[in-house]
């Protein structure tokens, strides 16, 4: 699975303190903002400016789902993806916060020559050496539902029967992973302490390429067009809308390791298909 998983704690103890967490308006954290308002945690949902310290006091837990593929100006992919992690450490020194919980990327890699990728294996580091016990999940893709199916899904959708443009030749093949089934399993890691701590894949039970999936959301009838990877690299040199280190990531794969799949049930959560998310088209 290739995680670094720390000790169980042998009795199972769910918190029921104050959960901070950053990047709260995004996908997924509505999500686990939904999820946790059935429960009796008071929420603090952090946006950009505010301030972490504050927050924290008194919080048993800290989400940091800030990050971005696409980072809007004026953030860089430096700013939007270790420098907010850098300073979310910086902020809970001495906090008594029980635990930290990261959503870092599966193919995050200290030594890639992809900022975004880079970026995000060194905020990993920096979530390990805080101190403070942490689950860090790698994440493949992540889908939403019809009603708000996220950034990524939103650009495979076909507008008024216009073609949907893929970059490259759609054969990448992604282990996409349901949106709420992340939330799930952010939710455990947070609050209940019997789930281990460590550096763990998280990934779908289905391994879809990217056509196959631009198929399925959108119906049989959609039309493809592929943009060759060799120009989509090209102008992701050029078109600030296209930037390079999203073309990099969208033309690779996104698998997870063997044996990933037993992180959800680690992690109190049950894997959906997109089939059981999606209608047929």
């Amino acid at each position: 699975m290739g995680t670094e998983a720390g000790d169980v704690v042998a009795e199972r103890e769910w918190s029921t303190g104050p959960v901070v967490i950053t990047g709260a308006s995004g996908q997924v954290g509505t999500a686990l903002r939904a999820r946790l308002a059935g429960l009796p945690n008071e929420v603090r949902a952090l946006r950009r400016g505010d301030d972490v310290a504050t927050a924290s006091v008194g919080a048993s837990a800290v989400v940091h789902l800030a990050g971005a593929l696409f980072p809007r100006r004026p953030d860089t992919y430096q700013s939007a993806n270790l420098d907010t992690v850098r300073a979310t450490v910086t902020a809970l020194k001495d906090s008594g916060v029980r635990r930290v919980v990261f959503l870092s990327y599966l193919g995050a890699d200290e030594t890639s020559t992809n900022p975004y990728l880079r970026y995000k294996a060194h905020a990993e580091g920096l979530i390990r050496a805080s101190g403070i016990p942490a689950v860090v999940f790698r994440a493949a893709h992540i889908f939403g539902t019809p009603d708000a199916p996220g950034p990524t899904v939103t650009e495979m959708l076909s507008s008024g029967g216009r073609p949907v443009t893929v970059l490259g030749p759609g054969i990448q093949r992604y282990d996409w992973i349901a949106r709420d089934d992340v939330a799930e399993a952010l939710l455990h890691a947070a609050l209940d302490h019997a789930t281990p701590t460590g550096t763990f894949e998280l990934a779908g039970p289905q391994s879809l390429s990217v056509d196959e999936f631009v198929t399925r959301v959108n119906g049989a009838d959609v039309r493809i067009r592929h943009l060759p990877a060799t120009l989509a690299r090209l102008l992701g040199r050029v078109l600030p809308t296209l930037p390079s280190p999203l073309v990099d990531v969208m033309l690779r794969d996104c698998l997870s390791s063997p044996g990933a799949g037993e992180t959800a049930a680690l992690f109190g959560a049950t894997l959906h298909r997109l089939d059981e998310m999606w209608p047929a088209g």
